[in-house]
């Protein structure tokens, strides 16, 4: 009489099939993760830029930057935007505008470049995306904001 119990082949088989379930479900998750990271960048991006349109209905131009500069930058003074222009967290503001500027995963490596364009009528922002947003356009890698909108393009 023949015994039941798994075989070595069909142990190996269902170690291979457990393996790649679970390889399968840690990429999804990475996935679902930088999907999630650039949703909130997307959203950051856009707190920025009505940020940006307060400050022109104030002043009738964009904050001044001649150079891409780093935003949130503790030692470029861009951590908050005033009625005034960006300053650091410690500077005193007349009205504050954004405090701070958004950016959660800054520490993370996430940049936002501002530079002002066209005698600062107009403004640029670059950022990155880590996945692709095709209903609108965006893909991954250096995108770049303005205030006519937001195109798939590095702005610098």
């Amino acid at each position: 009489m023949k015994e039941k119990g798994i075989t070595k082949i069909e142990a190996l088989i269902i170690g291979l099939l457990a393996l790649i379930i679970i390889m399968g479900n840690i990429f999804f998750i990475s996935y679902l993760n930088s999907k999630a990271r650039d949703i909130q960048v997307l959203s950051e991006v856009k707190q920025i830029r009505d940020g940006l349109e307060v400050f022109l209905l104030t002043n009738n131009f964009y904050p001044e930057a001649k150079d891409p500069m780093v935003l949130n930058d503790v030692y470029l003074g861009t951590e908050k935007l005033c009625l005034s222009g960006f300053k650091k967290l410690s500077d005193f503001c007349d009205k504050n505008i954004l405090t701070p500027i958004p950016n959660q995963y800054f520490n993370q490596g996430n940049r936002y470049y501002y530079k002002s364009a066209d005698d600062n009528k107009n403004y640029q922002i670059e950022f990155e995306l880590k996945t692709n947003f095709k209903r609108q356009g965006l893909f991954k890698g250096v995108n770049c904001a303005t205030n006519l909108g937001i195109n798939s393009q590095p702005c610098f």
